[in-house]
């Protein structure tokens, strides 16, 4: 739209006039077009082509047949030229088409008719020239005598030089010292803060110059002021004199702080005027932001620059402990970048302690999550200058996303009854984001119907639901080791639902399904006691198997584990176990239990009888790693995972790397991804020792190969785990892997018989 204005003011002002009248014309126009209502008549694709096409005729041999297209495109644009309610690009149609026409009626014998037009155009614009319209030079002699009827000059001088000049009512931009005008009564009003106003009447007349005369006085000093941010209250002296508003004006370059925000957002500049010499009071309001006040000097009645005045938010901090540079932090369900730590002493060094967030005064939740190692949610309240320590301590977090279905009381019921049972354990961190997990849930398909169908297709079922895209989905939105999503019976009036658990990425990406019944008060206990089961990585550990014997009243020792806590205390195989710290046991069961009562590293007194009669040994306890069972079936493996990870990512928890691995291994196993299992034990690094380690990882990744069809890999595996005669299934005193390892060598077709 502005092209065609652009082109119509080159035209009109390019040729025959002074440099310096050709910058005034411009003004003008350019002042003029500024004025246009927002809500304007806009031109159409069919005015454009009826111009084109009376343009194009007008510059033929025949220009009287563009008469009656200019006139279609008059008669669309004059009344709303007329009422001031017309766009730029119409104003510039508007001027060339009156023109246009003035000059073909003249062509067509029209002189009378063509007058009236441009008398219509100088009313309308007394400002416009048709120089560089090429009209014909009969066209041109009548346009100068039809201006020479109608438009005089105005020509004034003002002081100050800066003083604002209104000529009915229209500002002229600074620096104008002429103007022309339609022959008749005119009113100028000249005005400029700290100065008197001045109004009067002029007489133009046509084909004259007027001259008129401004001189402002002088009667107050001038304030001038921007705030960042916009919509600031200034109060002088304890009196409001405005709000701020705006956008600073183009020329206007930030220096000093202001350079350090952008310009948009500074007001533009307030003006405040009636001031006399003395001292004043400047004061800023604004909710949220810290009370501006400094005193002012104004010496004398002049202008007087206050600058740019930057507010200050209302501000708490919110110091995290504890908070290392991997985590992530969200304040109300936001990701937010902590402040930088603040260096500590003359060396420098970083404070880890020192993380912080700077926040405006209210209620926020702040979540800190790193990686696989848990996250930490808690809600404070921030006040003004005041400072808030958390110590960070990450737990894995139990993320629910709520409950899908079209019984929105069961729903509603559901969530609360599993959001009590959630909050019961002390294991996970436990975050409600059902609100943020709705709009997640709708863009990745996750429907009531859907899940419901993956029950009957198969949870890895493509038609059904992408579990892989909602859980990368959930994971890079939410915070989270564990998601849990409730969906209820399709059923008028519902009477179980489907408990949905899957980990976070990496996890496996396949989800577990727990069938409930809104009844059952008991079951959601047991759910409740199922998650908040700690898995534990290690346990004690005697290094001794007994066994029950016919002719024995206690158990007897079959084996002992070379160098085990057993064979340290002296224990031999084929000793009797009398006691366990006194207590008499006659069972293998019995004997264990005891055990399990006396952690790793504690001492404990055995009774026992040999060859040379009865006898006391101490043994220390040792511990054994323990793994978790792949084919358990009352076990959510997505805990697992969490657990697991958890354990990696924790510095408090002192868990070989190794072990967690082979504990996610044991989740891959279970949910058949027999690729992801090949490519963990690949790289696992298991000791070599007796029990577990790295014979099970080889026979784990034996496993594996032969389910993906690598059977020359497998059976390397299983000769590698083979190659581990004290290799156990699970814990130190687990079933040896050898008769397992052997049999499934047997089945590949080898004949080892090691």
């Amino acid at each position: 739209m502005r092209n065609l204005v652009k082109d119509a003011c080159a035209d009109v002002f390019r040729m025959g006039l002074s440099a310096a009248t050709n910058s005034y014309a411009l003004v003008l126009l350019f002042v003029f077009l500024a004025v246009v209502p927002a809500e304007a008549q806009q031109v159409n694709e069919r005015m454009r082509s009826t111009f084109a096409q009376a343009e194009m005729l007008y510059r033929t041999a025949e220009p009287d047949q563009a008469i009656q297209p200019l006139t279609v495109v008059i008669e669309a644009l004059l009344s709303s030229a007329t009422s001031g309610d017309i766009d730029d690009e119409g104003q510039a149609l508007l001027v060339r088409s009156l023109a246009y026409r003035a000059d073909a009626l003249i062509f067509a014998g029209e002189r009378d008719v063509a007058e009236a037009d441009l008398e219509q155009l100088l009313t309308l614009y007394p400002r416009v020239s048709i120089e560089g319209f090429r009209l014909s030079d009969a066209g041109a002699n009548r346009f100068q005598r039809a201006e020479a009827r109608l438009v005089g000059t105005l020509t004034f001088s003002a002081t100050p030089l800066s003083a604002r000049i209104f000529v009915d009512g229209e500002q002229l931009p600074e620096g104008i010292t002429s103007y022309d005008l339609l022959a008749g009564t005119h009113l100028i009003e000249a005005s400029l803060p700290g100065f008197t106003r001045q109004v009067q009447e002029v007489e133009i007349r046509a084909d004259r110059a007027i001259e008129a005369e401004i001189a402002l006085e002088r009667i107050s000093a001038v304030v001038r002021l921007m705030t960042r941010p916009v919509g600031a209250t200034v109060l002088i002296d304890g009196k409001v004199v405005g709000e701020t508003f705006g956008m600073p004006p183009r020329d206007w370059v930030p220096t000093g702080d202001a350079a350090r925000y952008p310009r948009g957002e500074f007001s533009s500049v307030m003006e405040v005027e009636g001031l006399m010499p003395g001292r004043h009071e400047v004061e800023v309001i604004l909710d949220g932001y810290r009370t501006f006040s400094a005193p002012l000097t104004i010496p004398d009645l002049a202008d007087y620059q206050v600058g740019s005045i930057i507010m200050t938010a209302n501000l708490g901090l919110v110091l995290l402990r504890g908070l290392t540079p991997d985590s992530e932090v969200w304040v109300d369900g936001r990701r937010t970048q902590p402040e930088a730590p603040l260096s500590s002493g003359n060396q420098g060094t970083l404070n880890s302690s020192s993380y912080r967030l700077s926040l405006e005064p209210g209620e926020y939740r702040i979540t800190v999550s790193q990686a696989d190692a848990g996250v930490f949610e808690e809600m404070v309240t921030v006040a003004d200058r005041r400072s808030i320590a958390l110590t960070v301590r990450l737990r894995p977090g139990l993320t629910f996303l709520g409950v899908v279905g079209s019984d929105r009381l069961g729903a509603e019921t559901l969530e609360n009854t599993l959001r009590g049972a959630f909050t019961e354990s002390d294991y996970w961190a436990f975050l409600d984001r059902t609100d943020d997990a709705e709009g997640i849930l709708q863009r990745t398909g996750a429907t009531g119907d859907r899940l419901r169908a993956a029950v009957e297709g198969g949870t890895n079922s493509p038609s059904s639901l992408d579990w892989q895209r909602l859980q990368t989905t959930v994971s890079r939105e939410l915070p989270g080791s564990i998601f849990v999503l409730g969906v209820l019976d399709d059923d008028e009036l519902t009477a179980g639902a489907d408990l949905w658990i899957w980990p976070s990425a990496p996890g496996p990406a396949v989800a577990e399904r727990m069938q409930i019944s809104l009844a059952d008060r008991d079951m959601f206990e047991a759910l409740a006691t199922s998650l908040s089961e700690t898995m534990t990585f290690q346990r004690s550990w005697t290094g001794m198997d007994l066994i029950a014997s016919g002719i024995a009243m206690s158990p007897v020792v079959a084996t002992v584990v070379p160098n085990g806590p057993a064979a340290a205390a002296g224990v031999r195989a084929g000793d009797q176990l009398i006691t366990v710290a006194g207590n008499k046991v006659a069972t293998v069961e019995g004997a264990a239990n005891w055990f399990a009562t006396f952690p790793p590293s504690s001492m404990v007194a055995l009774g026992m009888v040999g060859p040379t009669g009865e006898r006391t040994v101490e043994l220390r306890m040792g511990a054994t790693p323990t793994v978790v069972n792949p084919l358990e079936a009352d076990r959510f493996y997505s805990v697992v995972w969490a657990m697991s990870a958890a354990a990696a990512g924790r510095r408090d928890v002192a868990v070989p790397s190794w072990l967690v691995e082979l504990n996610q291994v044991a989740v891959f196993l279970h949910v058949s991804d027999w690729e992801a299992a090949v490519r963990k034990l690949t790289n696992l690094r298991a000791p070599e020792v007796s029990g577990v380690g790295y014979g099970l990882a080889q026979y784990w990744l034996g496993l594996a190969l032969s389910e993906i069809g690598d059977l020359d890999g497998a059976r390397a595996a299983f000769e590698r785990s083979l190659g581990q005669p004290g290799a156990r299934y699970l814990t130190n005193d687990g079933l040896f892997l050898a008769p397992m390892v052997r049999a499934r060598l047997v089945a590949l077709g080898s004949t080892n018989n090691r």
